[in-house]
Parts: C-alpha cells; sequence; structure tokens
C-alpha cells in the first residue's frame, strides 16, 4: 500500500559538542530571548540508534519485565527523536550551556523551544518497574521520578 505522504527531511540546526549544544551560524539570530527561560525543551536525531525491537527490557534491566518499546524510553525507535527537558546555564553566542541534556557528542540537534507552565504535568503515573529502574541508578538525571 502506497502512502499519500512524503517522509518528512530533517536539517539540523546545530549539534551537541562536549556536553554543550552549538547552533548553526544561520539560526544563531533565532537564540535571541532563549536566556531568559530557566529551562528548553530539545529534540535531536538518535544519530547511533540501532534497528528497534518491538518488546524489550528497559535499559536492559532484566530485573524489569520486557515492555512494548513504545512504553519506553529507549533511543531505539522507528523514528528515532530524542527529547528531553534541560536547565539552560548559560547563552553565549552560538553555544547553549545546559544540564540534563541525554545526548551523545555529535548528536544532531532538531529543534529548541522554550519551556513553559503550559508543559507542566501534575498527578502523573508511573508503572511499578520505574522504581525498580531508578533504585539502580546512581544518576540523578537519569531518574524517572521516583523518589
Amino acid at each position: 500500500m502506497k502512502s499519500k505522504f512524503s517522509a518528512p527531511t530533517f536539517k539540523p540546526i546545530g549539534f551537541v559538542r562536549k556536553g554543550k549544544i552549538w547552533i548553526e551560524k544561520k539560526w544563531i539570530k533565532g537564540l535571541q530571548g532563549v536566556e531568559d527561560f530557566s529551562h528548553i525543551i530539545v529534540l535531536f536525531w538518535l544519530n547511533q540508534a540501532h534497528k528497534p525491537e518491538l518488546f524489550i527490557h528497559p535499559r536492559g534491566n532484566e530485573k524489569v519485565p520486557k515492555t512494548g518499546l513504545f512504553a519506553t524510553r529507549t533511543p531505539h525507535r522507528p523514528n528515532p527523536i530524542g527529547l528531553t527537558v534541560v536547565k539552560l546555564l548559560k547563552h553565549r553566542g552560538s553555544s547553549l550551556e545546559v544540564e540534563g541534556l541525554d545526548a551523545w557528542d555529535g548528536t544532531p540537534i532538531l529543534d529548541i523551544k522554550p519551556y513553559t507552565k503550559k508543559e507542566e504535568i501534575k498527578g502523573y503515573r508511573l508503572p511499578e518497574w520505574i522504581h525498580t529502574l531508578d533504585k539502580a541508578e546512581a544518576d540523578p538525571l537519569r531518574k524517572y521520578g521516583s523518589a
């Protein structure tokens, strides 16, 4: 069956280098005012992802039951797009110094959006296996949010 939709073409606006986001020259002026926000949403292409499996142990932890890939944060997806909220520490020229970016050096940045109250979620729920992952995680920035 032929789809009437064509696949999108993504063009990175920047890249991750040494834990910072570096924006391409032609987009630098678009950063004006970003420093007025404490946090930003970063969308990026998970360029090191491999072919996805439909069922996985989240983070490869076999103490956690296998679950569908769409119920996990695995980078191995049909369209490997990453999304994360980061704390914006400093904006200087073409660079954004951030905290909490879960992307490797060389990762293409697709878009940046300001984080506002509109994105804040209250009363969310998490499955029990999330607590197992959080207990095993030493890095607080990689925890899913359980206490």
